[in-house]
């Protein structure tokens, strides 16, 4: 742990810890009986917070205890993830289906759901051992141990999240999440750039849980940036979404394809699956070029109204107002 940093910074590492190693240790069981999806969603964005979490405080906890703690939380999320990710999927076409209007679509859809779900069945063996992995490492235990006896003793001496350092360092890292998500802004004048905008994806996700973080050092003033870059990230979301799928769709296309070959010795059945996906292609591009021109818009209206020279002002302002001496960076 470095002394350097004091106990108003370590104490918000400490409540940040805590609650999101209760958020994911809540999951757990849910996430077992797999009768919910929301379970693996809830954990899996608690374990992303997490890891955003010991990158921002790597300084407030033992260098061997917080490599731990990556360790496992790496392992989960990257398990998660991918259960995750069909669960969206499977989602998506269960919607599909229930709007659809064309019968023609029905068989192809279908079939994709099922070859989805299959995957899902599979992937929930790893992901229960990617759950007891964490739970028997100890490694949500140790956390929540050790940030609550940040805690209680910081309630014993009446040390608040505010200070001249904790103003200094969570400045630093939201200048840090912000100067890496504005070089991509020129990405929107080109849809096509489908690689920048998943990496602008990222670094707007990174930029909101640096904001969510720091957002108890500045008393709600942060609370509209959260909104912002929170839609922000949803509508990359979506476009990145349908990128996944356009990507993915002619890949499953294929296969079925190759399946069908196999076991009758030619294409023919094909025919009656090919209109669903092709449904879904259209339908993905459609929602892609919508998703983006929304997106592109709110960033016009972003940069109309200053956001980022607000977001700026309100972190600089009260490092400002402190003391250099204390500040530490």
């Amino acid at each position: 742990m470095n002394a350097s940093i004091d106990d108003s910074y370590r104490l918000l590492a400490a409540k940040h810890v805590r609650g999101r190693a209760r958020q994911l240790a809540a999951q757990l069981d849910g996430i077992r009986k797999a009768e919910e999806i929301e379970c693996v969603h809830q954990a899996r964005v608690a374990s992303r917070r997490l890891r955003a979490a010991m990158r921002m405080f790597r300084d407030c906890f033992k260098a061997r205890r917080i490599k731990r703690w990556r360790r496992h939380i790496r392992r989960v999320t990257a398990e998660l993830g991918d259960a995750r990710d069909k669960d969206v999927q499977i989602e998506f076409l269960c919607g599909v289906l229930d709007r659809v209007a064309e019968k023609a679509c029905y068989p192809g859809i279908a079939r994709l759901m099922v070859r989805l779900e299959r995957q899902r069945e599979r992937l929930q063996a790893k992901v229960i051992r990617a759950v007891d992995r964490l739970q028997r490492g100890g490694a949500l235990d140790e956390m929540q141990a050790v940030s609550k006896r940040v805690v209680s003793e910081s309630k014993a001496r009446g040390v608040g999240v505010q200070s001249a350092v904790s103003y200094a360092q969570t400045e630093q890292h939201i200048l840090q999440r912000l100067n890496r998500l504005l070089p991509y802004q020129d990405s929107l004048a080109d849809p096509k750039a489908k690689k920048r905008h998943h990496a602008m994806r990222i670094a707007a996700k990174r930029l909101r849980y640096t904001v969510e973080i720091a957002k108890p050092v500045y008393a709600g003033r942060l609370k509209p940036t959260v909104e912002v870059v929170k839609k922000l990230q949803s509508l990359l979301g979506e476009v990145h979404d349908c990128d996944v799928w356009m990507d993915q769709l002619p890949v499953y296309a294929r296969k079925e394809r190759r399946r069908i070959v196999k076991r009758f010795g030619h294409a023919g059945p094909f025919a009656r699956l090919q209109p669903g996906f092709e449904y879904l292609e259209q339908e993905r591009r459609e929602c892609r070029e919508r998703a983006f021109g929304e997106l592109v818009e709110y960033w016009r209206q972003l940069e109309h109204d200053g956001v980022w020279d607000d977001l700026v002002s309100i972190i600089g302002l009260p490092a400002e107002q402190s003391d250099a001496s204390v500040i530490c960076t």
